[in-house]
């Protein structure tokens, strides 16, 4: 039995994509399905308008906020969108394409009832000098992870150990490529039973304003 938690995709549905423990789902399963499946890059074919959150704009929106709506693609371009975590048991997939100007990612605080939010960021090809920064708000750590299989960077959410979960976060950043550079001289590398699973992650640490900040230049 599959559960719809968003207007534009189904969870997982078979055993090898995910577990159920007391009705939820085992998170980490989840994640590491996005990480392997590149496939979920690219804009939806049904929107054929996308905002456009240009220099000086402040998107904010909260999880019940965009799961009301069927918008989940966006283009930033020089402003800032702030993403607030209110939503319980709401999983929801955004794609942003990051066009000429960059901006700013912003997650706030984890709140007391939380969702779980995905975004795929694309740095867009034609743009001649593009940064993204990726602010991560009221966390004391956040962990970065690189696939080298599938050739896929998380930012956020999973942690150091394959089979726990980095509670400090709520959402979780998907870009193509190693856009941190992580190697084995700046990062933890992690081999796994197979050529599919083998992962570079790194831990960054707040300091005293609690957020951590990253910037993804192309």
């Amino acid at each position: 039995m599959g559960r719809r938690t968003d207007r534009l995709h189904d969870l997982p549905g078979t055993q090898l994509d995910q577990e159920i423990r007391g009705g939820f789902f085992v998170l980490r399963h989840t994640l590491m399905e996005v990480a392997r499946d590149a496939s979920m890059f690219g804009g939806n074919p049904g929107i054929s308008e996308r905002p456009v959150i240009s220099t000086g704009a402040l998107l904010r929106k909260s999880l019940i906020d965009i799961a009301r709506t069927c918008q989940r693609d966006y283009v930033l371009r020089g402003g800032t969108m702030e993403f607030e975590s209110t939503g319980a048991l709401h999983v929801l997939w955004v794609r942003i394409t990051a066009a000429t100007g960059g901006g700013r990612l912003v997650f706030g605080p984890k709140s007391a009832d939380p969702g779980l939010l995905l975004v795929d960021l694309t740095l867009n090809d034609e743009a001649d000098s593009t940064a993204v920064s990726i602010v991560f708000r009221d966390v004391t750590r956040l962990t970065v992870t690189y696939d080298v299989g599938t050739d896929i960077t998380l930012i956020g959410l999973l942690s150091g150990a394959p089979t726990t979960l980095d509670c400090n976060a709520w959402a979780v950043v998907r870009l193509r490529g190693n856009v941190c550079g992580l190697t084995e001289d700046n990062s933890q590398y992690i081999a796994g039973d197979n050529d599919f699973t083998n992962l570079y992650i790194r831990h960054y640490q707040s300091r005293d304003k609690k957020e951590i900040c990253i910037t993804i230049k192309k």
